[in-house]
């Protein structure tokens, strides 16, 4: 599966919202033909738990609308064993079963009864759930249970499309030399980052990298030992940033990074670990006019943005850009 983690839960990509319309009304009618308290399809993230996208609308349902606060992967949750197994499960009756004794959707919600099918990408990991919960004992009969089989491919159906439009963002957004976002696929990230900045009151800070006398990797190595070096320095940056940073190559060899900061530090010491990572880079390059016995250089410029935001990307990243045409003029004398 290609698929980047750009969300926590994909169900909060916007081009997933036609596809919840549906699902919606697929819940909907499942929870209505089963006769059921409550519909969920339930996604799952195997570094956070488990999180309702969506629950049914009909009126027994005692919680109509989703918290989207994730129980953890420990909890013992029906869909727990769903994900587990890969398989359906049917539980008719949980009252008095010392398994389910902790399991918060009987003790906090009173479901006893859980039917779930597994919702699974098209290479067989694992989206999530779609179940019924009851707070009364059930009894499906097998008509029942195949029907949910229908409903389950349904909605894998449209995570398969989901797949393939993903297949195409990440060609459109990524930089086939260094892997690393193209300027485009950046920038997309990066006005997303703003925007929960501006949400959550975080500051933003910006790194421009560039590197140092391309002209001479390409003159006096070769192409291909340039090519080697933009690498290197998108894999130092790759390396070296934090896992909620975004990083880009956005022009021929200039890079950027984004990322909710305190203060310059932070940037400080993203750049430092790039330097570092670099000193130690061995390019080999076969086709090289001659052996390399230096490493990629870079110059770098670092402006923290404090909330509240009032500049554009356009105008952080125009300073950034000049900060570090400061940084490459000075390292030159």
């Amino acid at each position: 599966m290609v698929l980047l983690r750009k969300f926590d839960w994909i169900t909060q990509d916007e081009v997933m919202k036609a596809s919840l319309d549906k699902w919606q009304r697929v819940v909907d009618l499942m929870t209505q033909l089963l006769g059921a308290t409550a519909g969920y399809v339930v996604e799952y993230n195997d570094k956070i738990g488990f999180r309702a996208a969506l629950t049914s609308k009909n009126p027994e349902n005692p919680f109509p609308e989703v918290s989207g606060k994730p129980q953890s992967l420990d909890a013992n949750l029906y869909c727990r064993r769903v994900v587990a197994t890969k398989s359906a499960f049917y539980e008719p009756d949980a009252s008095n079963k010392p398994e389910w004794a902790d399991n918060p959707e009987v003790v906090e919600e009173g479901y006893i009864s859980y039917f779930g099918v597994p919702l699974l990408w098209p290479n067989g990991l694992v989206f999530g759930t779609l179940c019924v919960f009851d707070t009364k004992a059930t009894h499906y009969e097998n008509p029942l249970q195949e029907l949910m089989e229908v409903f389950r491919d349904l909605i894998e159906a449209d995570l398969r499309l989901y797949e393939q439009y993903e297949i195409m963002r990440n060609l459109s957004m990524t930089d086939p030399l260094t892997g690393m976002n193209n300027r485009a696929g950046f920038e997309m990230l990066a006005h997303q980052k703003i925007r929960i900045a501006k949400r959550y009151h975080h500051n933003i800070g910006i790194i421009f990298i560039d590197l140092d006398d391309m002209k001479h990797w390409n003159d006096d190595y070769g192409h291909a030992a340039g090519d080697a070096a933009l690498r290197a320095v998108g894999k130092a940056i790759t390396d070296s940033i934090r896992e909620v940073d975004i990083c880009g190559r956005i022009g021929g060899d200039e890079f950027a990074v984004l990322g909710y900061v305190r203060n310059r530090g932070d940037l400080t010491t993203i750049v430092t670990r790039v330097r570092n990572a670099l000193d130690h880079v061995k390019l080999t390059v076969p086709t090289a006019k001659s052996p390399i016995r230096e490493t990629p250089k870079i110059s770098s410029g670092a402006s923290v943005f404090f909330e509240p935001l009032d500049k554009s990307l356009e105008d952080m990243m125009a300073i950034a850009d000049l900060e570090m045409y400061r940084d490459k003029k000075s390292r030159r004398k």
